[in-house]
């Protein structure tokens, strides 16, 4: 049966969304390089039986990349010289077929055959250390690899509607894409902040679900990319017999034309790529039968908010495991990952006195003797209500390895506050302080009971913290005139005075705010 040129619009453009929604070329190149590097470090270190064992799956890939290059050119080809909506169907569908392919051969359970070859390694080799970005990559490449096989399930028409608690989706769709993509990104610029998270069950297409989210996280992490700084904080809120979904951004905004444009323009997905996302975004929240607003500031940020009806609350009754955790590779990679947080668990509390006593000092440093290309220092802290520092871990940054705060702290870093110091473009040194990523970790951290739990009362513990944590460092040795940048400055001090307005600000400036207990004396 020869489809009608009305499907075959719907499907080109369908195509073209799906591939600019993949956005996966980086991701590949980096799992290229790194075992390019594992090539190079067992020949260094003479291991050449494993070398030429891993040389053979590293070959494979490699020409599977260049054959995925070489369609993806013949696909921009086709849409740059508007060829026949069915020649770009047909060759944007190989091409998403292509990276299916190489997805599954990254995912493969013979690629796990890495952790054993980087275990004959040092560990200060340079694909030991680059190892958790490689991780990184595999996670998001893993749920590149699920969505297009529901995009294929989708097409074949099958019936994919089924119920699922909106908390649990999106808290393990983070997880096991979303952080990965957004530190990818971002170059870890983007914090992402989860704040409530209210079970709802849902009765719709979780899969085209997730793809409306993720079409919402990537457009905030674009308005941010000018940022220093930037948030993406995800929340969702029962209110009444409706569930609501808030993606909210610290990014360039836009004004009242332009969000009348997104919310009316191009009524179906017969458009140009650069209109289909939140088209696809309206199509979906109609699907489930909902809502969809708009705020926005220029220069302030942007917050979409979801509004959907509910089946019931609490979880469904078959709870879905991360997709990832499937693959045998992920599933070796949890298995390191929770070796690693007990191990760390038990050196929590054993910081040396001396370095609690100079920990501004040592932040600092760390910054000062960093080998990278460019240099700087991370770090993780914790000042409690006496004042006292209850958790503290820094490492400076390192030639061949892009550390995040997952790696430093892999089991507080979503509960405690984090920080780096980094250089700005005149050179000068600047730190970078953010808030707790989730609520609920940050509650069970200071142990607050849930009867006592609420947004206020996080965003007055946060508030507080932080002003603790900036006196503690200045009274262990870091300057009090470095510059500072705080996530989600108008959030926590939304009555700051002036000094604050412009960041970066002098440390000491933040050090001087008052605290909660001070302002009621």
């Amino acid at each position: 049966m020869v489809k009608d040129t009305k499907d075959i619009k719907k499907e080109v453009a369908e195509i073209k969304f799906l591939i600019h929604d993949l956005r996966v070329e980086s991701f590949i190149n980096e799992v290229i390089h790194f075992h390019v590097t594992v090539n190079t470090d067992l020949e260094v270190h003479n291991i050449e039986q494993a070398r030429a064992l891993h040389d053979e799956d590293l070959q494979e890939l490699k020409a599977k990349a260049v054959s995925q290059r070489k369609i993806l050119q013949e696909y921009s080809n086709a849409v740059k010289s508007f060829s026949p909506d069915r020649t770009i169907l047909a060759v944007g569908e190989k091409y998403v077929e292509t990276i299916y392919d190489i997805c599954e051969l990254i995912l493969n359970p013979r690629w796990g055959r890495s952790d054993q070859l980087l275990s004959f390694l040092p560990k200060d080799s340079r694909s030991v250390r680059s190892c958790p970005q490689y991780l990184n990559c595999i996670r998001w490449i893993c749920g590149v690899y699920y969505r297009i096989q529901h995009f294929m399930e989708e097409k074949g028409s099958k019936d994919l509607a089924e119920e699922f608690d909106i908390a649990e989706e999106l808290q393990d769709f983070v997880r096991s894409v979303i952080y990965g993509y957004v530190i990818q990104k971002s170059s870890a610029r983007v914090d992402i902040q989860i704040e409530n998270m209210d079970s709802a069950i849902l009765q719709g297409n979780r899969y085209r679900f997730r793809r409306m989210f993720f079409n919402l996280v990537m457009n905030a992490v674009d308005a941010m990319n000018h940022r220093k700084v930037g948030v993406l904080n995800i929340g969702v809120d029962r209110e009444g017999d409706k569930v609501v979904l808030r993606v909210r951004d610290t990014g360039s905004g836009m004004g009242p034309e332009k969000i009348q444009q997104l919310m009316i323009d191009k009524k179906n997905l017969d458009g140009e790529l650069h209109s289909l996302g939140f088209v696809f975004v309206r199509q979906t929240v109609a699907d489930f039968g909902g809502e969809l607003s708009i705020e926005s500031e220029v220069d302030k940020g942007t917050t979409i908010s979801i509004s959907l009806p509910f089946q019931k609350e609490g979880e469904a009754a078959a709870k879905h495991a991360p997709e990832c955790e499937k693959l045998e590779l992920l599933r070796g990679i949890k298995e390191v990952r929770s070796q690693k947080r007990t191990e760390h668990a038990k050196k929590v509390g054993t910081v040396e006195d001396d370095k609690l006593t100079k920990c501004g000092e040592v932040v600092y440093s760390d910054y000062e003797i960093s080998d990278s290309q460019f240099p700087g220092s991370i770090f993780a802290i914790g000042v409690t209500e006496e004042d006292k520092i209850d958790f503290f871990t820094h490492r400076p940054y390192q030639r061949y390895w892009n550390i995040t705060h997952e790696d430093l702290s892999p089991m507080f870093y979503e509960a405690t506050f984090r920080g780096r110091v980094e250089e700005e473009e005149d050179k000068t040194p600047t730190l970078i302080l953010k808030a707790p990523q989730n609520t609920r970790e940050y509650f069970e951290f200071r142990s607050i009971s849930e009867k006592d739990r609420s947004k206020d009362k996080f965003i007055n513990m946060v508030r507080d913290e932080y002003i603790r944590i900036a006196r503690k460092l200045i009274d262990t040795g870091m300057t009090p005139d470095i510059g500072v940048h705080l996530t989600d400055l108008q959030k926590f001090f939304p009555k700051r005075e002036e000094q604050l307005e412009q960041e970066p600000f002098p440390l000491e400036i933040l050090a001087k705010q008052k605290l909660t207990s001070e302002i009621n004396e």
